[in-house]
């Protein structure tokens, strides 16, 4: 990996955790999620690492925003901020429609931007 690359192990925690997530949340409804607190903190969890992941590859490649504008690295990183800073006022609502909506599109964008990493 060159200095280049840097931000592709972050863009890995991106896929590894992100993938987590539908398995922790199953065939559950949103009643079902919200009323179970360790899934849903589970799932809080993985959405602050995809986060955290984000913001650290907006540090290592800025530019990665503008070459893969459909990897939406801006608002996972500021969903991570606001769950780890806004935890007081976290909408579950919120946190359900990221992980059934957001995460998944955020995992297959840097599915493919990994892929396109190991192609020659």
């Amino acid at each position: 990996m060159t200095v280049s690359d840097s931000h592709l192990p972050f863009v890995e925690h991106i896929v590894e955790w992100g993938e987590k997530i539908p398995t922790l949340i199953g065939d559950r409804s949103y009643d079902q999620f919200v009323s179970d607190v360790a899934v849903h903190l589970a799932v809080w969890k993985c959405i602050e690492v995809v986060g955290e992941a984000a913001g650290r590859i907006l540090q290592l490649a800025p530019d990665l925003v503008n070459r893969h504008p459909a990897l939406p690295l801006k608002q996972a990183y500021g969903m991570r901020n606001r769950l780890t800073h806004g935890y007081k006022e976290i909408d579950l609502f919120i946190l359900w429609n990221t992980a059934r909506d957001f995460v998944p599109v955020m995992v297959s964008e840097a599915r493919a931007l990994l892929d396109s990493a190991a192609r020659p």
